[in-house]
């Protein structure tokens, strides 16, 4: 399929590009999709990544939650390809709404580019970390850093720069593991992915911030509830 190339960082017929970058910032907002998604895709269109990878994955512990999810599912990816269709961008469809191994999930590597779009999906079947890594844009640091005992964990190693990052609203930025070294230039280039996403899509960063505050408040509550019942255990 040709699909119509685009680039809103390119100052030659502005108001042409002004009025697309609407147009795309406007679908991607209404489509009813997870923040993550929207953040991801939004970083795409803005060329903070040469490419991204959208999916969801749950266990299942019967039957009935197993039909559950893949209507879930199927709606979900369906909202997505749909929206991915209607931005012209190139997508392919990794895993298809399908059980394996006790889950279900669906996965899609999506480009600007046909050739990035094959370069990912190379990198995603042959479990290339470091090709993935640096094609979703994360610092070349972060990337060589991944699995290794360079890797940070900020909320353990660094809790107080954690709560501070959770403050702020960055943690939805911070899908990487930033490396011991260097984490504080790579939070910069996540503190300029942020800054990016609040001056073209506040919407999007607002949503954020209340699903991953949703995310981390049931968090600390299961862990509340399981500690709660270990203590009941030793009475």
């Amino acid at each position: 399929m040709n699909r119509e190339r685009f680039n809103f960082n390119n100052i030659e017929n502005s108001e042409y590009e002004e009025t697309k970058e609407k147009e795309f910032i406007e679908k991607i907002e209404k489509a009813p999709l997870s923040s993550d998604f929207k953040i991801d895709l939004l970083l795409l269109v803005f060329d903070r990544k040469k490419a991204t990878f959208l999916g969801d994955i749950c266990g299942v512990e019967s039957e009935e939650q197993k039909q559950k999810l893949i209507k879930e599912f199927s709606e979900e990816l369906n909202i997505l390809t749909n929206l991915l269709d209607e931005l012209s961008l190139s997508y392919k469809i990794i895993r298809d709404v399908e059980g394996r191994n006790d889950t279900i999930g669906f996965s899609v590597v999506v480009a600007k580019e046909i050739e990035n779009l094959n370069k990912i999906e190379e990198a995603v079947k042959n479990d290339n970390n470091m090709d993935m890594g640096m094609m979703f844009g994360y610092p070349r640091t972060a990337v060589e850093a991944y699995g290794t005992q360079d890797a940070l964990d900020l909320e353990t190693d660094l809790p107080e720069e954690y709560a501070d990052l959770r403050k702020e609203g960055m943690l939805p930025f911070l899908k990487f593991a930033p490396s011991k070294l260097h984490w504080k230039e790579e939070l910069k280039w996540a503190r300029d992915n942020k800054k990016i996403i609040e001056e073209k899509s506040p919407n999007t960063i607002d949503q954020a911030i209340e699903e991953m505050e949703e995310y981390l408040n049931n968090l600390e509550k299961e862990r509340m509830d399981k500690s709660a019942v270990k203590s009941n255990i030793f009475l």
